[in-house]
């Protein structure tokens, strides 16, 4: 009688756990836009002005440039 307890609210755990279907993992994805021709301290600002704060500027010196990465 003890162990029918545990067993019978594995059993029942686990039939919830069934219902709710495979859970859906969302990826990600970066994508690097080119916000301008030149790179100064601007493109560390203007990138999450432009995009959002999770925007990042980065300077890309070959060639220079001012990109943007971002979540797409």
């Amino acid at each position: 009688m003890k162990i029918t307890f545990p067993l019978l609210f594995i059993l029942v755990l686990s039939i919830g756990i069934e219902s709710e279907g495979p859970m859906k993992v969302a990826e990600g994805k970066i994508c690097d836009e080119k916000l301008y021709d030149y790179c100064d301290e601007n493109c560390y600002t203007d990138c999450p002005n432009k995009f959002g704060a999770r925007a990042i500027g980065l300077c890309s010196y070959n060639p220079e440039a001012c990109i943007c990465r971002r979540q797409c």
